[in-house]
């Protein structure tokens, strides 16, 4: 009997103090559970170009009709927009009476949002003002992949040079041009680029790491970019090739986006269906889990240890550009090449599957990088869903690629 009693009370203390904690303790229920941040600074030029401007005009557009669709914020959304080339703003997008409203947080001046510093600061503005137990970036500008701004001589080909005969080209002419968001943003890319390296320095120093980054630009689903920001976002969304100037499909997308817990395959699957249906129908979209790049560059390590690759080999690989000499290559196609131990392969390829969460692509792809020549269609016999650029002799690749992280993990 005294047994009883002493078993009772024992319960009784033990619900009384569970009890107690609850009450003290946080409650997470009442916490914000995601921030996604738009991230969209300026791609024009200090005066005339607007750039990519009002794609994203038409994109938040989107943005706000598929929360007003779904009827809910479902956490919160707010938007760095760049209106000019020395004037921005951060503010948050909400929901009201069903009806969309626009809270201003902060107004920025001059093009800070280039540096590690300047993206540090909007991103604490950010965490100060909508603080939430998970944060996720979409990053709305030019792609110029893993490469650095400062290796370019001509942006791609001298295109600020071009622009004027293109225009005339074209406008009297039948060639048919495809603006992508590579061509849409060559203005001036020395004051309104910014390095990866910047971009992960910035999130770093903020103390923030990502659910995901969101690249709606061209040649971010790279394994040099994926492995340099490894440790600030656990997965990367982005595309192996150009993105035509449109870009995401955020109507069919966002709520996914906008979930706590994406569900990544209905993210690449709304993209997928809507590029299908587009004039001209091409497009990628990856998910990389970048918590998997310390294992795959491992691997990577031990096979560049073996093997050299046969640079009679090159033009056999998978491009997925519209460079004369790329700069970025289907990752798998090259290392199948590359490897012929066929069980450092075989782990190799699981890993890469790992760290591929989800990829598709239609049967082509478009690089609008010569224009004057209507731009250019590639098939793709080859896709895995992930560039890299080691085998490229393009000459910015060249100057850069044995400075990125990457080169010096896995070589």
């Amino acid at each position: 009997m005294k047994k009883r009693i002493l078993y009772f009370l024992v319960l009784l203390v033990a619900a009384l103090f569970v009890t107690s904690c609850t009450e003290e303790g946080t409650n997470t229920e009442s916490i914000n559970k995601q921030t996604i941040l738009v991230f969209m600074p300026w791609t024009g030029t200090s005066s005339g170009s607007q750039g990519l401007y009002p794609y994203f005009k038409q994109n938040l557009d989107s943005i706000e009709s598929a929360i007003v669709k779904a009827g809910k914020m479902n956490g919160r959304a707010l938007v760095f927009l760049s209106t000019s080339a020395n004037k921005s703003s951060l503010y948050e997008i909400t929901l009201v009476n069903k009806k969309i409203q626009h809270t201003s947080i902060k107004e920025y001046s001059g093009n800070s949002y280039t540096s590690a510093e300047g993206i540090t600061e909007i991103l604490n503005d950010v965490q100060s003002n909508a603080y939430a137990l998970n944060y996720a970036m979409i990053v709305s500008s030019h792609g110029m992949g893993w490469t650095f701004k400062n290796d370019w001589n001509d942006y791609p080909y001298s295109a600020k040079k071009r622009s004027a005969r293109i225009c005339n080209r074209l406008s009297s002419s039948n060639v048919p041009y495809y603006p992508t968001r590579f061509y849409g943003s060559v203005d001036d890319i020395n004051n309104y680029g910014t390095d990866i390296e910047s971009l992960e320095t910035g999130i770093r120093n903020a103390g923030m790491k990502m659910q995901f980054i969101l690249f709606d630009d061209c040649y971010m689903a790279n394994i040099e970019t994926a492995y340099q920001l490894k440790d600030v976002t656990n997965f990367l969304i982005g595309s192996t090739s150009e993105v035509m100037v449109k870009g995401m499909p955020y109507q069919t997308m966002w709520t996914s986006l906008a979930s706590p817990t994406p569900t990544y395959a209905t993210i690449t699957d709304a993209f997928h269906k809507f590029y299908s249906n587009y004039k001209p129908p091409c497009g990628t979209l990856s998910v990389i889990d970048c918590r998997q790049m310390d294992k795959l560059a491992e691997l990577m390590k031990r096979i560049n240890n073996k093997f050299k690759f046969d640079s009679n080999k090159l033009d056999s690989i998978q491009v997925l550009d519209g460079f004369s000499k790329s700069i970025f290559y289907d990752m798998k196609d090259y290392v199948d090449s590359l490897c012929t131990d066929k069980d450092l392969l075989n782990d190799f390829n699981s890993a890469f599957n790992q760290a591929t969460k989800s990829t598709v692509h239609t049967d082509s792809i478009y690089s609008a990088i010569n224009p004057l020549e209507g731009g250019q269609f590639i098939k793709l016999k080859r896709y895995s869903g992930i560039t890299i650029s080691d085998p490229s002799i393009n000459s910015v690749a060249l100057k850069g690629k044995e400075k990125t992280a990457w080169w010096k993990a896995t070589h």
